[in-house]
């Protein structure tokens, strides 16, 4: 597994240079499925699917420390 500093450091062209099943089968893991279609462009290909996601609600935490010796049963 990668830190975020070694993550910052990828070359961005490795999407472009993975192998076209590696791309298929990751994509797949992403979706659950295969993608339609195979754009000339992988990075336009998960943009599009960056920007088709729906955003996740936002539920904030509830700390141990606000719920600290509270009994609300």
């Amino acid at each position: 597994m990668q830190t975020q500093g070694e993550a910052a450091t990828v070359n961005p062209d490795a999407v472009a240079r993975m192998p076209e099943a590696v791309f298929v089968e990751r994509w797949r893991l992403l979706t659950g499925e295969p993608p339609a279609i195979l754009l000339c462009s992988r990075r336009a290909m998960l943009a599009l699917l960056v920007e088709s996601a729906p955003a996740a609600p936002f539920v904030p935490p509830v700390s141990a420390w606000d719920m600290g010796g509270r009994n609300d049963s």
